[in-house]
């Protein structure tokens, strides 16, 4: 029997078919973020940057300014941003507005107008948006040549290539490698290279569904274990969602004129972008994996009308609390109109009994 949308992802993420009582996959693929919210980390790290010294707070984040960046017709304005070690930061937009020219400004191949400050010297590591393949040789030769022992230590080989399935393809000619596999090692190449910054373009191209989280989870562990900051453009909005940090939003005319935000946090980034598109979303309460509201459905409404374009975990477990109170609520109210209205019936017959005694 076929099952409706809902159920068939939700059956998918879950590895497992009820109806048959057959497990198709090992593990499940869950999008529940960390449990504190954006902004409840931000106070956190405030709170304790406020507490360490001035010259411990300087050097705990790297800092960019603002530039500005013109390529024929087309303006790119960048506002001035920080982020910190162990921090991913996701940029958002439509196709045009800028977000890969300011990867490329980030890592050096395209220098800022005049007049724009410099940025910061930093190591980087950049993976490219198009991945032209023009070695010659197998992928463990492209590693040895790249990356020389970095890519064979046990740590990197647990935490990053048994995960994205590398070892078979070690024998496999670069040049005959598929979109996906491509993919794959590219972002090998760029994890295992020793950096102060990722700049990541586009890392869920040619990737199947369940590759894409898989990918996500093996970045952001990653990312946060090597205390390494990270940019990365990207386009599914799942996978923005479980790697976002912090939130760049890129607006305007795409191809002529734009701007992108400081780095902000995820809900408050998310909301801005979703405002954008007039776009609410929810969480599937089994998996969490982010859904799209109905357009003017009640969800979409309520939303809005509370500026939530975005729910966090935490955000759908007070909506729930909200609505078990309210459901208790109205049942306490409809006890007391039925009690009420028991009593108006019955005090007729009370009068009618106390008359005939």
């Amino acid at each position: 029997m076929p099952f409706s949308v809902r159920e068939g992802i939700n059956i998918f993420l879950a590895g497992f078919v009820p109806t048959e009582n057959m497990r198709f996959r090992d593990f499940e693929l869950s999008f529940k973020v960390k449990g504190d919210s954006a902004e409840e980390q931000d106070e956190k790290k405030k709170k304790k940057d406020e507490d360490d010294d001035a010259k411990k707070a300087k050097s705990a984040y790297y800092l960019y300014p603002e530039m500005t960046k013109t390529l024929g017709p087309f303006k790119l304005k960048v506002m001035p941003g920080r982020f910190a070690p162990s921090e991913c930061v996701v940029m958002l937009g439509q196709n045009g507005t800028g977000k890969t020219t300011m990867i490329k400004m980030l890592a050096g191949l395209l220098q800022p107008d005049e007049g724009s400050e410099k940025l910061p010297v930093l190591n980087i590591s950049y993976k490219p948006q198009t991945i032209a393949p023009k070695f010659e040789g197998t992928v463990q030769m492209l590693f040895n040549l790249k990356l020389q022992e970095t890519w064979q230590s046990s740590l990197f080989k647990t935490e990053v290539l048994m995960p994205l399935n590398i070892e078979g393809l070690l024998d496999n000619e670069v040049q005959n490698l598929s979109g996906g596999e491509l993919q794959r090692v590219a972002i090998v190449l760029a994890l295992a290279k020793p950096c102060d910054i990722y700049l990541i373009d586009e890392p869920s191209a040619y990737l199947d569904s369940e590759q894409r989280v898989i990918v996500s989870k093996v970045m952001k562990r990653w990312i946060m274990s090597s205390k390494r900051a990270a940019f990365v453009v990207e386009h599914d909005f799942i996978m923005a969602t479980y790697l976002a940090d912090k939130v760049i939003v890129f607006d305007g005319t795409p191809a002529l004129d734009t701007f992108c935000t400081s780095p902000e946090s995820l809900v408050t980034g998310m909301n801005r972008f979703l405002k954008m598109l007039e776009i609410t979303f929810r969480r599937d309460p089994s998996n969490f994996r982010p859904r799209i509201n109905k357009g003017d459905s009640q969800k979409d409404q309520e939303q809005k009308a509370c500026g939530n374009y975005f729910l966090m975990e935490e955000s759908l477990s007070k909506l729930k609390k909200k609505d078990q109170m309210t459901k208790d609520k109205e049942e306490e109210e409809e006890k007391e109109e039925a009690a009420a209205v028991e009593e108006e019936e019955e005090a007729p017959k009370k009068k009618k009994k106390k008359g005939k005694k």
